[in-house]
């Protein structure tokens, strides 16, 4: 056999070469580049502004609330000094706002708990107008939130009825945390049926 000469395995290897050269540039040109999909971006919905007002009560108290539910004084109440119910039309519960003398065998907080009414409920330490309260939650028969605190010998409550829980929990929270005592226009319930009067006032604030 004729030994191949240094030339023709020049020509073999230049013809290797440039195989896998084109070979590799075919690929490159050919593979697609990855289709990227953008990451979905959540965009949280933005809570709407609750426009508030402020509820001042002949009784000694104030707080604010959203503008838009509806108040009834319950001037026809004769036996507690305020009666103040808030509702909403589109939010079944309410919230009442309660002064009257202490329940018979109430002399502290902690004998208020101790009420019937309250069995079986949570009770921790809180605030109310600055003046120390207790929280208490009840889940039956009702599911219902009471802040009360006692102050001359009377018995502050802020009743919530949570049947739409998240709405009524909220305005119960805004109505506890912007409660105010104020001095006392009457000291004691109308003889002639109604609850000393209480006004909204035309203050109104923005709640984001």
């Amino acid at each position: 056999m004729r030994p191949v000469s240094s030339w023709v395995k020049y020509i073999i290897i230049a013809v290797l070469v440039l195989a896998v050269t084109g070979a590799g540039g075919i690929y490159f040109f050919q593979k697609k580049p990855p289709v990227i999909t953008p990451g979905e971006v959540v965009i949280p919905t933005p809570t709407p502004n609750i426009e508030l007002t402020t509820w001042t009560d002949e009784a000694g108290f104030s707080f604010k609330y959203p503008k838009d539910l509806s108040v009834n004084k319950h001037e026809e109440d004769p036996d507690n000094y305020a009666h103040v119910e808030l509702t909403h039309n589109a939010h079944p519960g309410k919230i009442i706002v309660w002064v009257s003398d202490l329940p018979k065998g109430v002399i502290n907080l902690a004998t208020w708990t101790k009420l019937s009414s309250f069995a079986g409920a949570s009770v921790i330490d809180t605030t109310l107008g600055g003046e120390p309260a207790k929280k208490i939650l009840a889940s039956a028969p009702v599911k219902m939130l009471s802040v009360g605190t006692i102050s001359d010998n009377l018995l502050f409550n802020v009743e919530a009825t949570l049947t739409d829980n998240e709405y009524w929990a909220g305005v119960h929270d805004t109505i506890v945390g912007s409660f105010v005592f104020t001095d006392a226009s009457d000291s004691a319930p109308s003889s002639g049926g109604a609850a000393p009067a209480g006004e909204a006032a035309d203050e109104e604030e923005i709640l984001e």
